[in-house]
């Protein structure tokens, strides 16, 4: 009885082993027994791993939201002037509203002039406070030493846009002029030639483009601008916004377009 217990062992281990044999000399089959027996992963919900992925996307590409806090648009024709103040430095730069397939816009004109026109505000410098607009420029100023970005004797621009830090006053105030020069590169900085609290930043340069008739858009976040030209946090609000296009240093034209000016708020 025992040795033909014996004999069934034997030959049970002979197949097994003859089985494994194959199994070992087959790879194409080993997959298939051994996913049989591994250990199947958890069931993941459909719902669940969608929303997973829409969190993850919505994390990664946020959308902005902003609240406007200031929209000059030029859509009152020559009433949207009431809302500025000129500031005549040296005879009188010619600003007038038109219009340019159905939008409104600021032409300003200077002919051996200086004047600018500003509005007052008063906007805490945060983080989040950006300033947009669109222009483009017509004509440069004729100057002898276009190699000179800070020089007071030709110290004309077609295009600037002023941000003032408002002091207790002008004297002690910090100043960003955001300019579009006709040869150096955008990203250029220097002091002004009249104060070290006035930086004057370069993003434009050379004539406008073909496209879009011209215009360029423009959004800047004014604290970090503020930051990077002067090395520390803004104390002071935003106190006024000013527009100007110069040539009276040249005594020669330059000219300039403004357009859909903005202040606000972006949120992400």
């Amino acid at each position: 009885m025992k040795k033909k217990r014996h004999k069934i062992w034997f030959w049970f281990v002979v197949i097994l082993g003859f089985f494994f044999l194959i199994l070992w000399m087959s790879p194409q089959w080993t997959p298939v027994f051994f996913k049989s027996v591994a250990i199947k992963p958890a069931k993941v919900e459909p719902k669940l791993l969608a929303r997973g992925i829409r969190e993850e996307v919505q994390q990664a590409v946020k959308p902005e939201h902003s609240t406007v806090l200031q929209h000059f648009s030029f859509d009152k024709g020559k009433d949207s002037l009431k809302e500025w103040e000129e500031k005549i430095f040296k005879g009188q730069t010619d600003f007038k509203v038109l219009q340019e397939n159905g939008m409104c816009y600021l032409n300003s004109r200077s002919q051996n002039a200086c004047s600018g026109l500003y509005v007052k505000m008063t906007e805490t410098a945060s983080p989040d406070l950006w300033l947009s607009w669109k222009w483009r420029v017509n004509e440069f100023p004729k100057k002898k030493h276009p190699e000179l970005l800070s020089n007071r004797a030709e110290d004309d621009f077609a295009a600037r846009v002023y941000v003032i830090f408002l002091g207790a006053n002008l004297f002690k105030s910090d100043v960003i002029e955001y300019i579009w020069d006709e040869k150096f590169a955008p990203g250029t900085s220097v002091d002004s030639p009249y104060s070290q609290r006035i930086k004057l930043l370069v993003i434009r340069n050379g004539r406008s483009s073909g496209e879009e008739k011209g215009w360029t858009q423009e959004s800047r976040n004014l604290y970090e601008d503020y930051q990077k030209l002067f090395g520390k946090t803004p104390c002071n609000p935003v106190g006024l916004l000013a527009l100007m296009s110069d040539s009276d240093n040249t005594e020669t034209n330059a000219s300039a377009d403004f357009a859909e000016i903005i202040i606000k708020r972006v949120f992400n």
